[in-house]
């Protein structure tokens, strides 16, 4: 595998873990070990997206669809404007709701409120079966959790 598939995967899967508490057969993924502040809504949105697109666990999601998923995990958390874009307000609650501990909640915000700024815009595109516009965002937001949440 490329180390660009790499990064997509490990974008996607960040990106998830910050704005919708991503989870896997109903355990949270931890930052700074310990797990996020998920309902049972929650995780079943990440399931039913799981199943949308025909995959299995968040641990094993084909590169195609990545994107997608994501996608689907925004739509079911209603993160999106009408327009595709992110919504901005939504998601920094959202973080400061689900994300523990409670001193990565600031720095969490103000790095994926960064990337959300300088990408954000490039969410939903016209013509994006592949919902690759939503990888430059991902990226940004995986540099951040990965600096404030990775020992």
């Amino acid at each position: 595998m490329s180390k660009w598939y790499i990064a997509v995967f490990l974008g996607v899967v960040a990106i998830q873990a910050i704005f919708f508490g991503l989870a896997t057969a109903q355990d949270e993924i931890a930052c700074r070990g310990v797990d996020l502040n998920m309902t049972a809504e929650q995780k079943s949105q990440v399931t039913d997206c799981l199943a949308e697109n025909g995959i299995k666990s968040v641990w094993k999601i084909p590169v195609e669809r990545l994107s997608c998923f994501g996608l689907c995990i925004l739509r079911k958390k209603k993160l999106l404007t009408t327009g595709g874009k992110l919504d901005h307000d939504k998601i920094l609650n959202y973080i400061m709701d689900v994300m523990k501990p409670d001193e990565v909640k600031v720095p969490l915000k103000e790095g994926t409120e960064k990337c959300m700024k300088e990408h954000g815009e490039k969410v939903e595109g016209n013509n994006d079966p592949k919902c690759m516009t939503f990888m430059e965002v991902g990226q940004c937001v995986h540099d951040v959790f990965f600096d404030v949440c990775i020992d």
